[in-house]
């Protein structure tokens, strides 16, 4: 059993990719790993241009590159990585992002001196620029999920609600204990991601890091923030491929799955009702060419 299997999902992000790989292979040190890539059906290559960029890594045993010929959604696509997985670790990473220290081993050895209660972690993310992603969050309730859906946390955003959802005052420099983080970056014990039976297939894209969260709290496992590494995310290169109504709707029907399932089925219905209404926000957005913040950005 290796000590962790990193498992990235990519779609059409072949450039970003390589340079993640580069980025792993350069600084990863004194630890038993390997990289599983899932491809999504990328058009621009990928699969081609990792196993000619990568050779020598592919036969070292370091990279296994999925060509799945289909798109799988991030959720699937994770699943399909985790069946190739034989690790005591597995962290689910973006493809769009790059390490500038052996940040794997650093994280090995910060969860193996932390109790089993444990199971999730993230450390932290930055922009290209040097500005910290705010990649923790608490968990969703219905007047959040609404509001969201109006865009009112655009205007509200320094709200006691909004600051206690966004946590738009925590100590990046310091480690906690959070109730969600972001799937770009997550660290989790290979026993209890496939215990749980992976990631929940009812997702397509969007809210499935939302849901694995709520399941670790659900269970009364824990989830920690360390500021013990730091890495580089391009953020939603992969998303901002598609369209922005097109995103909507596709964020939209994930905070559906998710409100039909942990709420009661009067807050679902508001949500349901108010889903409509963020479309027609969206139609606003691209008519008059609003460029949309990222989701780390508060």
């Amino acid at each position: 059993m290796r000590d962790l299997d990193t498992i990235i999902v990519t779609w059409n992000v072949s450039s970003l990719l390589i340079k993640n790989l580069q980025s792993i292979f350069n600084f990863t040190k004194n630890l038993d790993y390997k990289v599983i890539v899932v491809d999504n059906n990328s058009s621009d290559n990928t699969v081609f241009l990792l196993k000619e960029n990568f050779k020598n890594e592919i036969n070292r045993g370091l990279l296994e590159v999925l060509d799945t010929k289909k798109n799988n959604g991030f959720s699937l696509g994770n699943n399909i990585g985790i069946k190739k997985s034989d690790s005591k670790y597995i962290l689910f990473m973006n493809p769009d992002m790059e390490i500038t220290e052996n940040t794997f081993y650093k994280m090995f050895n910060f969860m193996e001196d932390k109790e089993k209660d444990i199971v999730l972690s993230t450390t932290k993310l930055k922009y290209k620029e040097g500005d910290i992603q705010h990649n923790v969050k608490g968990l969703p309730t219905p007047i959040i999920n609404i509001c969201v859906l109006l865009k009112l946390h655009h205007l509200f955003s320094k709200t006691k609600l909004f600051k206690k959802y966004f946590l738009s005052d925590f100590d990046y420099s310091k480690e906690s204990k959070v109730d969600q983080i972001m799937g770009a970056f997550i660290f989790a014990r290979s026993n209890f991601i496939k215990n749980i039976g992976g990631w929940n297939l009812d997702y397509f894209l969007w809210w499935e890091d939302v849901d694995l969260c709520k399941k670790v709290y659900d269970l009364g496992k824990k989830i920690i923030y360390t500021p013990t590494s730091e890495v580089i995310h391009y953020e939603g290169r992969s998303f901002n491929q598609v369209e922005s109504i097109k995103k909507q709707k596709r964020f939209n029907k994930g905070m559906k799955i998710y409100s039909k399932k942990y709420f009661s089925k009067i807050p679902y219905f508001f949500i349901y009702i108010f889903s409509f209404i963020s479309i027609f926000l969206s139609f606003l957005v691209k008519i008059f060419k609003i460029k949309p913040r990222g989701q780390g950005k508060i």
